[in-house]
Formats: C-alpha cells, sequence, structure tokens
C-alpha cells in the first residue's frame, strides 16, 4: 500500500480550510441540517454509447470557488487560456460543475461517484433527482466506484443526519489507500478542525458501506471493460475508469481536471484539494498527452456537463473539445 507524508498531507489537506468559501463545507452538522433543504434545480443527463455499454452522465450541481484555489494562477494566463477555450472568465471566481455518471450493462448497473451532500451549497446534490429523471432507481445500482472518498463525490451515498444508506443494494469499490488515509485516526486528529469536517461528511456517507466494500489496487477490473487507471496526485490513490467495449474506449478521469477553462491549456496549475500538487500536475501532463495521441474520448467530474470529450494539443498547452452527440441512444 502506498504510504502517506502526514506532512504533505497537512501541507496540501484533503479539504484545505483557506482555500473553502462556504462555510457548510466545514462543518458535518451544518452539512446535515442542509442536506435535501437544495439542490441543482433542473435535473439534467445525458447518455452514449461505449461499444455495448451505455455511460449515463448526471448533473450534480455548480459551485463557485476562487482563482486563488489553484496555486500558480496568473490572471493575464488565465484570461488568455479562457479566451482561447471560448468560455467565460471572471477574475472574482470559477464556476465548477460537479458530475456523476452510470454506467449500465446487461446485467450491470454501476454508478461512478454519486455527487455532493446538499448541504455543501444550494446550488448542489442534484445527483438523486438526475438518476430519477434518467429512469434509474437506487435499489437498481448493484456497484458504486469511487475514483476518490471526496466529499463531492460520495453524496449520493447516505443520508447524514440518519446514517441510512441510499444505495441499498450497492456494493462499494474503492482505493485500499485512500480508505484508509481517510479513516486514518492520527491524521484525522492532526489535522484543523475545519479538516476535520470534510473527513467527518466523508466518513459519514461511507462508513455506513464497511461491510460491503471491496478495496482495490489502481490496474484492478472491476467488471467485463471496466478497469481502473492510477491518477495519483489529488489524492494518494485517485483512479480514473477505463471503459472499452465494441473497439470503443472512454476514460473517465475523476478530479485530473477541476478547473477546465484554465487547467487544459495551464496543466501545471495546482489546485488547492490535491493531496501532492506535484504529482496531480505530472499525472494531468501524462494523461492529458496520452488522450491527445490515442485519442481516446473522456469525462470527467468537473468537466462543463455532460462533460464527454476528446483532449488536443494547442499552442498553449491543451484544448478540450465537447464530443458529439451520439445517435445510436
Amino acid at each position: 500500500m502506498m504510504t502517506v507524508s502526514r506532512r504533505i498531507f497537512m501541507r496540501s489537506a484533503v479539504l484545505a480550510p483557506a482555500a473553502l468559501a462556504t462555510p457548510a463545507l466545514l462543518r458535518f452538522t451544518d452539512v446535515a441540517e442542509a442536506e435535501g433543504t437544495g439542490a441543482a434545480a433542473t435535473p439534467h443527463f445525458q447518455s452514449r454509447m461505449v461499444g455495448e455499454i451505455e455511460v449515463i452522465a448526471l448533473m450534480d450541481g455548480m459551485i463557485r470557488r476562487p482563482p486563488a484555489m489553484m496555486p500558480g494562477y496568473d490572471e493575464a494566463k488565465a484570461r488568455a487560456a479562457a479566451k482561447l477555450a471560448h468560455r467565460p472568465h471572471d477574475p472574482e471566481g470559477m464556476t465548477l460543475g460537479i458530475n456523476g455518471y452510470v454506467i449500465r450493462m446487461v446485467d450491470r448497473v454501476i454508478a461512478v461517484d454519486t455527487g455532493s451532500p446538499a448541504g455543501l451549497a444550494p446550488t448542489l446534490g442534484g445527483w438523486h433527482t438526475a438518476l430519477a429523471a434518467a429512469g434509474i432507481a437506487p435499489e437498481q445500482i448493484d456497484t458504486v466506484f469511487l475514483t476518490h472518498p471526496h466529499p463531492d463525490h460520495v453524496g449520493g451515498m447516505a443520508d447524514l443526519k440518519s446514517g441510512a444508506v441510499r444505495l441499498p443494494k450497492a456494493h462499494v469499490i474503492t482505493s485500499e489507500t485512500d480508505w484508509a488515509f481517510t479513516f486514518d485516526v492520527a491524521v484525522y486528529a492532526s489535522s484543523p478542525k475545519e479538516v476535520q469536517g470534510g473527513f467527518d461528511v466523508t466518513r459519514a456517507m461511507i462508513a455506513p458501506y464497511e461491510t460491503r466494500k471491496t478495496l482495490i489496487t489502481p490496474g484492478a477490473e472491476i467488471a467485463p471493460g471496466l478497469t481502473t487507471v492510477p491518477m495519483p496526485g489529488h489524492t494518494p490513490g485517485h483512479m480514473g475508469l477505463r471503459v472499452e467495449s465494441g473497439g470503443e474506449n472512454l476514460l473517465i478521469w475523476g478530479d485530473l481536471v477541476i478547473a477546465p477553462a484554465y487547467q487544459f491549456a495551464n496543466p501545471d496549475w495546482a489546485f488547492a484539494l490535491d493531496n501532492d500538487k506535484a504529482a496531480a500536475a505530472a499525472t494531468r501532463k501524462k494523461v492529458l498527452d496520452m488522450a491527445a495521441t490515442d485519442g481516446v474520448m473522456v469525462a470527467g467530474m468537473h468537466l462543463d456537463f455532460p462533460g464527454f470529450g476528446y483532449v488536443e494539443r494547442a499552442k498553449q498547452g491543451y484544448a478540450f473539445v465537447s464530443a458529439p452527440w451520439d445517435y445510436r441512444i
């Protein structure tokens, strides 16, 4: 198992307190009280095929964060990157989308991350609403694959007040390293209260699945055609998921890119929530280069909804090109 330096953790933090603008995100009780009171108003989902496998994007919502959350941020470079990407630029704040994905196979329904608890922001917490709009009941999901256990990826798993599971038949698959890190008593005890609040939310969401989980190392196959891909840095055990069927490929890369308006053009720009910023940047460059070289379709939890698209090399770093509509659906 990968060992994690507590010094590195305390420097970067899973939930860096100085970077969090929403007080509810920092306090477990506030999130519990707010859960269910606010969500993305309009449910959005979009499906496409990867060979014989259906992949459904679910919009959880969006959140605003200050550019200061990107160490190395440069206003002139950011403005230029946004212009090249034909994206809006606001020096006061970034709009970040949050997505989840569901993979529907002949005999399996697998959720890839589950969005945020509604209490993290009034514009979040729409994962279950989008799931219902896509015609999928919670009890139909047999597996949850977590790219990593941050609060905005585990929010649909349990009720924060009661602890009751919201996906009653789901088995959880996630990184052995990340699970151990999340429940590390010493790390928790040595963390600021604000950071502990983030751990509290994640623990409350995933702990009810303690007896029905499988902990893996990256590279493991979780189902036919679904193979995990190591992408360390954002968290120690952060993973992507490669979907392969009928000669087609899709790489769901979790939080490889968090601020798409800026990080495609500037892949060396880290994010405050990256546990190991240097490793996250190195992973991002490696995966972006691979995606551009191989022409593989990608999807991500913070790409603009629905997140399906391709990576191309650009005059400044890389560029993202949205995938066309899939008329097979």
